[in-house]
């Protein structure tokens, strides 16, 4: 097995400092390939810790194929702890394929895309800041749907279906990384782990675990797959993601946890101003699972209290 680490360089700042991917690669006997990305989102940063835990792996595994890891995509939203690209607030994660001639968050992506899309398999690392560990299943075509749903099992994670047609394209999602890959017949999943602004060490180690998982399905690796049961853990096969939002502004009272089953109606939190009175609440609009909570406490006219976990069809 051999490992090369180095920084290809896509543009500048103003100030002539150089913008760059750090890409990491493995190379092991003959195999399939996997790319695996991180920070986008530059306050995401939860999954180095699982590749840290990943490169100490494989120094003791035989390795079948080529692991190519872009460990920082959004550098400049990186350094200041932000979401999107600093001077602009644009999200890179909706700018797949990316324009090799165009701004700077453009190459970005399009370098990301040139190396990514020619992978047999790809992973994007999040955080969802509190959240159980979740594997996503992007909408994809037929030849490749059964195996990436194959693929999500194994990881251990809870394997969550996107949101429903209408608002996945509205938010931009089929111009994510993962989105765009599966819509080119790229087999692709978004990890989604713990982490608000800093490493989540129990979140880390649970994307270590999925990507060994994976690694082993793909068989890239040797070894049994591990169970992670350190987190809640949702057994449907046929579970999509859906937002509860609130009309209501104020602080977030929680009546329920992380991998909590609730039922339509629930209140799932009570809602306070700041002098303390209760001025509303938030309520489940289906049967399902809590997988994400607002880990800020305090929510916008329209902001998001949580996210559940319901049955496709539901």
């Amino acid at each position: 097995m051999k490992m090369e680490k180095k920084n290809v360089v896509v543009g500048f700042r103003p100030d002539g400092s150089r913008v760059s991917l750090p890409i990491i690669r493995i190379c092991g006997d003959k195999g399939p390939s996997l790319f695996i990305s991180m920070t986008v989102h530059g306050n995401e940063i939860t999954g180095h810790k699982s590749i840290w835990y990943l490169l100490d792996h494989l120094k003791r595994s035989e390795l079948r194929g080529l692991i190519t890891i872009v460990s920082l995509v959004n550098a400049d939203s990186f350094n200041y702890a932000i979401r999107g690209f600093p001077y602009s607030a644009l999200d890179l994660n909706r700018m797949f394929p990316g324009d090799i001639k165009g701004s700077l968050p453009d190459r970005v992506v399009a370098e990301v895309w040139k190396i990514a899309s020619k992978s047999n398999f790809i992973l994007d690392l999040h955080t969802a800041g509190a959240c159980i560990p979740f594997i996503l299943i992007h909408p994809a075509g037929s030849s490749i749907r059964d195996f990436i749903r194959e693929v999500a099992i194994s990881s251990g994670l809870t394997p969550i279906y996107n949101y429903d047609s209408d608002l996945y394209s509205r938010i931009g999602l089929d111009m994510s990384l993962t989105g765009m890959a599966v819509r080119s017949n790229v087999p692709a999943l978004t990890i989604e782990l713990p982490g608000l602004i800093g490493i989540d060490k129990l979140g880390a180690k649970a994307g270590f675990i999925a990507i060994k998982n994976i690694l082993i399905q793909l068989n890239m690796v040797n070894g049994k797959e591990e169970k992670i049961n350190f987190f809640p853990a949702i057994k449907g096969k046929n579970l999509k993601r859906m937002r509860v939002l609130s009309e209501v502004p104020g602080l977030l009272d929680y009546k329920v946890g992380l991998g909590d089953e609730v039922e339509e109606g629930q209140v799932l939190t009570i809602i306070r101003n700041l002098l303390g009175d209760v001025v509303g609440d938030a309520r489940s609009p289906k049967r399902g699972y809590i997988i994400q909570l607002n880990g800020f406490s305090r929510v916008f006219t329209g902001g998001k209290v949580a996210t559940l976990a319901i049955e496709m069809g539901s």
